[in-house]
């Protein structure tokens, strides 16, 4: 009876044969996503060259430090600092997209997902480090969902 039990739940719930506690089971999907759950580091003893309050007054701009080296040239000031990055290209409406926006476009979606998928593994890793089995277990949850949504 016990085993039939256990057969039921391996079969329903991957990974948890090899996988005892959240940590384990985060870890392992982990792996078989190639996903690191490292948590992003920042150094305490490099401060950032720009403050968060310079960016808010900037709107995300910061103007490079005025120079006295001669061989910087300076645009005019009359000129306009818009910099054009791309020619203005209009869609037709109703004209499906390229294909290669479309692999784009693709490419995109499946960058984001991973991220998202990396983010979930991270929070859930570190609640699973800090005990809340609880919370670790509803971030693999969430974690195996955008897994399935992707597919």
């Amino acid at each position: 009876m016990h085993i039939r039990i256990l057969t039921v739940v391996l079969a329903l719930w991957p990974g948890m044969a090899a996988a005892d506690s959240c940590l384990d089971q985060v870890r392992e999907l982990a792996r078989s996503q190639n996903i690191s759950t490292d948590p992003p580091t920042a150094s305490p003893d490099k401060a950032p060259s720009v403050t968060s309050r310079e960016l808010g007054r900037s709107g995300g701009v910061i103007e490079p430090p005025a120079t006295s080296d001669r061989s910087v040239i300076a645009p005019p000031a009359t000129t306009d600092n818009r910099m054009p990055t791309m020619p203005d290209v209009t869609q037709k409406p109703g004209t499906p997209p390229s294909p290669q926006a479309a692999r784009d476009e693709a490419r995109k979606e499946s960058a984001a997902d991973r991220t998202a998928l990396q983010a979930v593994l991270v929070a859930a890793r570190a609640e699973a480090e800090r005990g809340q089995e609880a919370n670790c277990l509803d971030g693999l949850k969430k974690a195996r969902e955008l897994l399935e949504r992707t597919k």
